[in-house]
Parts: C-alpha cells; structure tokens; sequence
C-alpha cells in the first residue's frame, strides 16, 4: 500500500490512456512508412508485445521488488519538477548539470525530499544516474506526472530503437525478417528489461538508432539527420555507460574494415589489407579507448584500472553473497587464469541462469532464453563443428560485427557482474547481437534450425491468415 500512494494516483487511469494513444500514433506512422505488409504487422505485435512488458514491469518493480532503482528515478523527476515549479531558471539549471552536489541549487529538493535515508541525494551524486531523471522530466510534465505513461515513454524509447535494429538486419537479409524480428523485437528479458524508468531502455535504444544512421551515413543517406543521431545518442551512451560505446564503435569499424575489404578482388592485396585494417582498427580502437576513458565518465574503464575494478566488484559481491545467501540470484566466478574468467564471462551472459539456479519468475525468463541461446549453439557445434563456428564469421562484414559486440560485451558485462537479476539487465544490448550471429551463422553453414526453434518462431509470429476468396 505505501508503494501504491508513493507511486501511483487516479491520474494514472487517464494519463496512460493518452499515452499509449501518442505512442501508437507515432508507431502507426512509422509503420505506414514500411512497403511490406508482414512487417508492418511485426511492428504493431510489437508494440503490443512492449505494452504488456510495461504493464508487468511497473507491477513487478513495484510490488514484488519493492521499487528498486525506478522508484529513485522516478522520485528525482518529481524532484526536479519542484525545483522548476519554484524557480523557472532550474529548468537550465538541470539541463546542464552533470550531477546533484552541495553546492547545486537543486540539492535542497533532493536532500529533503523525505525519500528513505536520503537515497536520492546520494544516487544523483553520479553523472549516469543523473541522466535518467533529466530525460524522465520532459514526459513528467506531459503526461500529469504518470508514473506508468513515463515507465511507457522509456520502453516506447527503446522499441523504436529495436526496430531500427531490426531495419538495419533486414536491409542485408531480407529472406531472414522473420527470425531477424524475433532477435531484434521478441526477445522477452530484452524487451521486459527495456520497459520501464531505467538506464537499459535507453542504452539498448540507442545502440539501434546509432547503427542503423551508420547505416544511412555511409550509404550517403540522410547525412544531416544520421550524423545528429550518432551525436545525440552517442552522448547518451558516453554518459550513461561509456562501456557500451565503445565495445560499439569497435564492431562498426571491424564492420566497415570488412565491408572495403570485400570490394578488393585481388588476394594478395586482400590479405594484405586485412592485416593492416586490423592493425589500424586495434590502433584506433587503443585510441578511443584512452580518449573516452580520459574523461570523468570512463575512468573506470582505463585498462590500468579496470582489473582492479573487476576484482572489486566480484569482492563486493561475493560478500553481498555471504550475507544473502538463498536470498537473491548471486554467482561467482572463481578463477584468476583470464582465459577461464573470459570463458566464464561467456557463460555467465548467454548461458545463465542453469535450471537448478532459479529463484525467481524474472530468474525463469532469463533462463528459458539462456537455455534457447545454449541448445542453439551446441546444436551447431555438433552438426558443424566448432571451428566453423569461429571461421564463419570472417566471410561476411555483418556476421562479423555481430560477433565482435556480442563476445566482446558478454565478457565485459560477465566477468563483473556476479548478480543474475543484474546482469539480466546489463547484457541486453548484446542478446539481440548474439541471436542474429547464431541465425546468420545457421543461413551461411545451410543448416536447418532445430524443430522446436522453428515452434518458437511460428509460435511468436504466427503466419499470417490466408483471405478466403
């Protein structure tokens, strides 16, 4: 009951209403834009499919979670929305703040919000925690306040950043839309954990919307507009999690280096080529990383520091283990060799929770898809072997983009995440990457899917219905 009056009111029973009505209306334009009649139809299941996520995330979050990281986002929207209300140069105030500190003329109404121990304070002290009540404002005023319209806008957020993922597959293997629409916009733990008052929504968004203007880019399409998203979006990652930034600009220059080396008929120059486009890539990649990381919002991530980041976190969690044992969904990877921790990174990501770790229904989700991504690749494995596996992908630029983000995030994300319900969180950027790598890699091999892969896909995108003449 108190998380009821804390975060819901009677406005919630008109605001959402109009909300989805604004949210369906920019779908249905967006839609009408698409020549197929099969995808248009994907993009309305879809959207279905996100507002039944929505739905279940806000009651979830709330009642069986207890509130959890949304409640103090939501808490410094209302924050924020005082601070304006009292004093309209707040409004600047906030847009260039990085942070709450002492001296800020918002730090009153975080401070004395009456929320538990002061957490919002103390959780807006971090420019990436920040981020998420500046972007929440704007539907807070919009939609009366809302808890769910704003939960709403987040996941609406990130559905048309999976479409743009979607467009961007498609566009390269149209035959494949179907099983291309069951990773981009199917996924169940990505789109749950897309739908609400977090960072995830908006990091898995914007990773679609900056691929697909790459895309656009470097086919001479909407230049001004593609550069403009790649700016805006990339600044979003940069301040909420530079890690995925960076492992993505990574995947597109193995992807455009691949792309040019296609156009090179000559084999000598071809190899030659490809030894200097990595030599140049791992140069520029070395030189992203050191410029990102000089910043604020990546130190953590400066390679001197990032072992000992690692090892902190899995200290931290293993003593949050100790003291909550039988509690919550913990793991630990017990190992110092690097090769072992990258393969129990791996694992970790794509393969977890096993059956006998589940603890919880949002611990079934992830494990019913872990299980999905595990049988997939055994089933290749054994039909295929597991050197075609790995040389594969070095036949085609996608496939091996796909498989560069995917591996290199799910070992960024699982070697420092020992907490399931985290990184069910944390590695959905990467759950998409990793079941279009397997789909391609069964399209190139001419292996036929497994017959109980075949049921989930006819089972999430029926066929659609024959008119009777």
């Amino acid at each position: 009951m108190y998380l009821l009056i804390r975060f819901f009111s009677p406005i919630d029973a008109g605001a959402f209403p109009i909300c989805l009505l604004v949210c369906y209306f920019i779908l249905r334009t967006m839609a009408k834009k698409e020549p197929d009649p099969e995808v248009r139809s994907y993009y309305y299941r879809a959207f279905g499919f996100k507002v039944l996520c929505v739905l279940a995330f806000t009651l979830l979050t709330e009642f069986y979670f207890g509130g959890g990281d949304t409640s103090l986002y939501f808490q410094a929207a209302k924050d924020l929305q005082a601070a304006v209300k009292d004093r309209s140069e707040n409004f600047w105030v906030m847009l260039t703040s990085q942070r709450i500190t002492v001296r800020s003329p918002l730090f009153d109404y975080f401070y004395y919000d009456g929320y538990d121990l002061d957490l919002t304070y103390q959780y807006m002290i971090s420019p990436a925690n920040f981020f998420p009540p500046k972007l929440a404002f704007f539907p807070l005023y919009a939609f009366f306040g809302s808890y769910i319209a704003i939960n709403m806008c987040f996941g609406f957020f990130a559905l048309v950043g999976s479409i743009q993922l979607f467009r961007f597959f498609r566009n390269y293997f149209p035959s494949l839309k179907k099983e291309l629409a069951i990773a981009c916009l199917f996924l169940p733990s990505v789109a749950y954990w897309s739908s609400g008052l977090l960072k995830d929504p908006i990091t898995f968004g914007s990773v679609g919307f900056i691929l697909y203007a790459f895309y656009n880019l470097f086919r001479g399409k909407r230049m001004v507009l593609s550069v403009l998203t790649i700016i805006i979006f990339g600044f979003f990652l940069y301040t909420i999690k530079v890690y995925i930034l960076l492992v993505l600009v990574l995947a597109i220059v193995v992807w455009q280096f691949t792309e040019l080396n296609k156009k090179i008929e000559n084999k000598t120059l071809s190899s030659i080529f490809t030894v200097l486009a990595f030599a140049v890539g791992a140069v520029v990649g070395l030189l992203l990383v050191r410029y990102f990381t000089s910043m604020e919002a990546g130190q953590q991530y400066q390679f001197d520091k990032l072992a000992g980041n690692v090892e902190y976190q899995q200290q931290m969690y293993a003593a949050i283990n100790q003291q909550m044992a039988g509690k919550d969904s913990y793991f630990t990877i017990n190992t110092g060799n690097p090769a072992a921790m990258i393969f129990g990174g791996l694992t970790a990501t794509f393969f977890r929770p096993f059956v006998w770790e589940i603890n919880s229904p949002i611990a079934l989700l992830s494990a019913i898809e872990s299980n999905l991504f595990l049988f997939l690749t055994l089933y290749f494995f054994f039909k295929r072997g597991v050197r075609r596996f790995f040389s594969l992908p070095f036949s085609d630029s996608v496939l091996l983009m796909c498989f560069v983000f995917s591996i290199v995030f799910a070992i960024a994300v699982g070697v420092s995440t020992s907490n399931f319900g985290a990184l069910s969180r944390y590695k959905i950027p990467c759950m998409p990457f990793y079941l279009v790598f397997l789909i391609l890699l069964y399209n190139k091999a001419k292996l036929t899917y497994p017959k109980w892969f075949v049921k989930v896909i006819d089972f999430a995108i029926p066929a659609p219905r024959k008119t009777r003449l």
